[in-house]
């Protein structure tokens, strides 16, 4: 089997690659960076393309003979509309067996990324394809990073989010699991979605309370402006990402997931106690 995993050395590409070359899937990846070349090899992509998968030529190489594709969407980039649009037109003219698309958990008008998630997945459903349609909630290390400077070491979380609005975080481990699963499938997952979330909703400020109760830390909740970024896709996204998820909840439940793996996700009280054990 060959498989294409597109924002191949984004955070869930990286977790996925080496799923699928341990049950011997050839991977094609795609990487606008020469320099990820080896270290993509070395996760274990059979073969590298190098160039930005918003290209036709692009596009037509990587799907080139493969069997199935996951398409995980690079952050902040813009493009991706018509980019999965050309991917999908090539799909079904190559005839590919199954095609995954990584979006996102309750997908919203409000948010910019969510509509062009949505405007992708309107697509697919209305293409030839074998699809699945996996919607993962925020990621955990994501939000609670590990390493010097963060929350498990200075008791202080950094954010331009206002922290008081309930969410839902899953682990990368797990929706890289979740992925694998689906894309090996044959028929199983055909024509559906699947909402990828662990138990239970939390504001912002209890899962950091969480990590410093147990890391010894007095909380500070430092919020700050809306950094800004390069281009104005990427400050139009985190603007509005800024004012939707400080203002809404954004709540998930860990039925589809529980069902598709047999067992629950990674906890975030899981996630937290394995930093501090490894820091110990």
């Amino acid at each position: 089997m060959k498989a294409l995993v597109t924002a191949s050395y984004g955070h869930i590409g990286q977790k996925v690659i080496p799923l699928l070359a341990q049950q011997h899937v050839e991977v094609v990846a795609v990487d606008p960076d020469p320099a990820n070349q080896a270290p993509l090899k070395a996760l274990g992509a059979s073969q590298v393309i190098v160039g930005d998968i918003r290209r036709d030529e692009i596009i037509d190489q990587a799907v080139a003979d493969v069997d199935k594709i996951l398409l995980i969407l690079p952050d902040a980039l813009d493009g991706m509309v018509p980019m999965a649009e050309r991917l999908i037109t090539a799909a079904e003219k190559a005839h590919v067996t199954h095609f995954v698309f990584s979006s996102c958990l309750n997908t919203v008008m409000e948010l910019a990324q969510h509509w062009e998630k949505y405007e992708i997945e309107d697509r697919l459903m209305g293409s030839t394809l074998n699809y699945t349609i996996t919607k993962p909630s925020g990621y955990m290390e994501g939000h609670f990073p590990t390493g010097p400077d963060s929350l498990f070491e200075t008791g202080v979380l950094t954010t331009f989010i206002k922290v008081d609005q309930p969410s839902n975080l899953i682990s990368l481990n797990d929706i890289a699991a979740a992925n694998v699963k689906v894309l090996l499938s044959d028929d199983d997952y055909y024509a559906c979605s699947l909402d990828l979330c662990s138990a239970g909703n939390r504001t912002t400020r209890e899962y950091a309370q969480e990590v410093c109760d147990k890391a010894g830390k007095e909380l500070k909740i430092n919020l700050i402006p809306v950094p800004d970024f390069p281009s104005v896709h990427a400050n139009d996204q985190f603007g509005r990402i800024a004012t939707y998820h400080g203002n809404h909840p954004y709540k998930g439940n860990p039925l589809d997931f529980n069902a598709l793996m047999g067992r629950p996700a990674k906890t975030f009280s899981q996630y937290v106690d394995e930093v501090l054990a490894v820091k110990a």
